[in-house]
């Protein structure tokens, strides 16, 4: 795709002699925000796309050069980083803390935030890069805004605290140099931010909901803007080239305002968890706040925070592309599966630690049935194709309870008088099973999960996929299996299975394995 160069002269002759794209540099490749907007720069394929780093080797961004810049002050030299750069995205910043160890807060804030960016803004013009992209913070506005008087543009800055006052001084510098020097300057303030791998408040208001933990908060009426970090790339994007967006100061939102009570909610959803929300008056806990000494916790809860963002709608012709629901969505969505992962590495380590051990601690135990095996059938090792994770087939293995010229079916399917009576007492005590532990050990299985099918059951299978099952490993017992529900019924497994793993966890892990051990559950029943 083509890029619409709205830039001047300059830069449309040096794109005429065979440059083709853009060169962005992208700083703080590291942070929130600057990490997620090299990937999408990035995967779009319309950039060439440079990034900085106090630690290059902490990151690795597919098509992104890093360049480790140790730090921005002053003193940091950013010639090699510049060369051949068009446009500047300008994320890296000393960000607002709720302790601050600093002896002097403010001192700090402008050392990076204020004569860090202007080093870094005047060394870039002097290099030939046509725009700076400056990401600052509604905090150079105010900490708060009047009911119904959301902020805009045009309003005086009133920033409160150090971050705020340190991003208006950066601003202000921008833009007496973009007087002298031949390189364009935009300024966007967004609010707080939520997205993919989001941190602080943000995050621990979603792993509060997530436990279903009761917050105070159920009769707050403010109004608060946010902006969900795809909309905001999205919002980046438009000023890298729109030549309205040239020494211009952008405010932007989602564009719908959330009371605080309406947003936890709204989180609650889309976690598909009930939102415990008491009904305490906000003006008692205002005074609860002022109590404990907690009056900056309670304004950013109860406090409003409104942003009009008309300018951008009417000057750049940009609206946000996903709704507030949608980027929460989107949040919680990476959240919990970072949970997901993090509880499948754990389930995964069990697995491996209790299946060697148990093949150690039962080798006495499966070298005789081994033997009695080979006395009842001659071939005491039952293997069979089954479908594992993602739907690929493996070898399954067990102790056969089946006469030689059974059919390979499912066992619901094949006849009581196939079984020997040695594979009688092995189905009952279901030792038959405990070969699977060489599955599990090999990541094939685990010791909990879906009960792994055949590959000609082709409705299982169907029914299966389409609820998500074969996202995991098949297991040797779980919640059909606890359930004495078995393959005779695909859509009752399917839906079993799918409830099992909507709320799987490491607790659920041990639950289901000492179910089975009690003697809940049975194996694959033969019915005929």
């Amino acid at each position: 795709m083509m890029l619409n160069i709205y830039f001047d002269k300059k830069t449309l002759e040096s794109m005429q002699n065979g440059k083709e794209k853009l060169d962005i540099l992208i700083t703080g490749t590291t942070g929130f925000i600057g990490s997620a907007l090299a990937k999408v720069l990035s995967q779009s394929g319309d950039y060439n796309v440079r990034g900085t780093s106090r630690g290059a080797g902490q990151i690795n961004i597919e098509g992104v050069s890093i360049h480790n810049t140790r730090e921005l002050s002053e003193e940091t030299d950013w010639k090699q980083v510049l060369e051949n750069i068009d446009v500047i995205i300008h994320t890296a910043a000393r960000v607002h803390v709720m302790k601050d160890p600093s002896k002097d807060p403010l001192s700090e804030f402008r050392r990076v935030n204020a004569a860090g960016t202007i080093s870094l803004a005047r060394q870039a013009a002097k290099m030939g890069v046509q725009r700076f992209i400056f990401i600052s913070t509604i905090k150079v506005n105010g900490e708060f805004s009047q009911p119904g008087t959301p902020f805009t543009e045009d309003m005086s800055p009133e920033p409160q605290g150090p971050y705020g006052i340190s991003k208006l001084e950066a601003e202000n510098e921008l833009f007496k140099m973009a007087d002298d020097w031949d390189m364009e300057i935009t300024v966007i303030r967004p609010p707080l931010v939520y997205g993919p791998n989001v941190k602080g408040n943000f995050q621990s208001i979603i792993q509060w909901l997530d436990k279903g933990i009761p917050l105070p908060l159920g009769a707050v009426h403010n109004k608060r803007s946010l902006i969900a970090l795809r909309n905001l790339i999205d919002f980046i994007i438009t000023c890298i080239d729109h030549p309205a967006a040239a020494n211009q100061v952008f405010l932007v939102s989602d564009g719908k305002d959330l009371s605080t009570t309406d947003l936890l909610y709204r989180i609650g959803k889309a976690i598909n968890k009930q939102a415990r929300l008491i009904p305490v008056p906000a003006k008692l806990l205002d005074l609860g706040a002022l109590l404990m000494g907690k009056q900056a916790v309670a304004q950013r809860l109860l406090g409003s925070l409104q942003i009009d963002i008309s300018k951008a709608r009417d000057l750049l012709g940009w609206e946000p592309p996903i709704s507030v629901n949608d980027g929460l969505r989107c949040c919680v969505a990476d959240m919990l599966a970072s949970k997901a992962y993090e509880e499948i590495k754990i389930i995964r380590f069990l697995d491996i630690g209790f299946s060697a051990v148990g093949i150690i601690l039962s080798s006495p135990l499966l070298l005789l049935l081994l033997i009695i095996g080979l006395l009842d059938t001659g071939y005491p090792i039952f293997r069979q194709k089954r479908v594992g994770k993602g739907k690929k087939p493996f070898v399954l293995i067990k102790f056969r309870t089946m006469k030689l010229d059974t059919a390979s079916v499912a066992s619901h399917l094949a006849s009581v008088s196939s079984i020997t009576k040695f594979g009688h007492f092995l189905r009952c005590t279901k030792l038959d099973e405990l070969p699977q532990l060489w599955n599990v050990l090999k990541g094939e299985m685990s010791l909990v999960g879906p009960r792994p099918c055949l590959l000609n059951q082709f409705e299982l299978i169907q029914t299966r996929s389409a609820r998500g099952v074969f996202n995991v490993r098949p297991g040797i017992t779980g919640l059909a299996q606890v359930n004495k529900i078995d393959m005779s019924t695909p859509m009752l497994l399917a839906e079993t299975d799918q409830k099992m793993l909507k709320d799987f966890s490491v607790k659920k892990y041990f639950h289901y394995i000492l179910m089975t051990v009690s003697g809940k559950g049975a194996g694959d029943r033969v019915k005929k």
